[in-house]
């Protein structure tokens, strides 16, 4: 994974690094993930990047799911660490530039990612993945780096069947399907809890570079709500069923594996 990611930002140079939290926070991170330093920004001091990340954060989550300035603070500042990937607005496609109203050699927010902790040490909870920059695998690498930052060894989160993030998930290999969404989740209908589990480094690395090759045992639309809730059924009940990399195909399919 460090000669991973040495090739990305070397390709990418544009990109920077950056973590944002509360500065007491600082302390509790790696901040050299995979050998990339990463530059700490206490959230206390930059007041105007935390606006500029919910500025972005609403633009990739708009509607039911915006980001209330209280949950901001309250439950990823003060607790965690926002892993950031930041540029110049330049490398921003124009009508995304124009929306955020930022300047052409302004500090934009490429892609960030949220592992907020839990009460199971080592394990965390995936939270508001966004990419700005497209084609160029800036969410999976925000996600891992960010991860990789907090020591993470298990994470569980929550995805819809269908949204491209699924892609983006398993870069960081078989995503474990686990139960339906608990509480009143806005996109409860749709989505399901995974969970990855992070321990295998070069099991990582070959996710990330699409190279890992499983059984397939299923396919089935992303719009098929009511297979996909039997499937989630039979989760809960104790089968073993992951989404196998890529974890879509080209016609938006998801892809299964059932049983070990």
């Amino acid at each position: 994974m460090a000669e991973l990611a040495a090739d990305f930002f070397e390709r990418h140079p544009e990109l920077r690094l950056g973590a944002l939290g509360a500065a007491d926070n600082q302390r509790a991170l790696d901040l050299a993930p995979f050998g990339h330093e990463t530059v700490y920004f206490p959230a206390e001091k930059r007041p105007d990047l935390v606006a500029l990340y919910r500025e972005a954060n609403q633009l990739a989550f708009p509607g039911a799911l915006a980001l209330p300035g209280w949950v901001l603070s309250d439950l990823y500042l003060l607790p965690g660490a926002i892993g950031l990937l930041t540029c110049e607005a330049r490398y921003l496609d124009v009508p995304i530039r124009k929306r955020l109203g930022l300047r052409p050699d302004d500090t934009a927010i490429a892609a960030a990612y949220l592992g907020a902790p839990t009460v199971h040490p080592g394990t965390f909870i995936g939270v508001s993945l966004l990419s700005l920059i497209p084609r160029v695998l800036a969410g999976a690498w925000v996600k891992a780096l960010t991860l990789r930052m907090l020591g993470a060894k298990r994470l569980r989160g929550v995805a819809q069947w269908q949204n491209p993030s699924v892609r983006v998930h398993t870069r960081m290999g078989p995503i474990r399907v686990v139960s339906s969404v608990p509480g009143t989740h806005e996109f409860k209908a749709k989505s399901f809890v995974y969970e990855s589990t992070l321990g295998d480094e070069s099991e990582w690395g070959l996710a990330m570079q699409r190279k890992v090759e499983m059984r397939i045992d299923a396919r089935i639309p992303g719009a098929d709500h009511d297979e996909l809730g039997r499937i989630l059924e039979r989760a809960e009940a104790g089968e073993e069923i992951h989404i196998v990399p890529p974890g879509l195909d080209a016609s938006g399919r998801v892809l299964l594996r059932l049983g070990a």
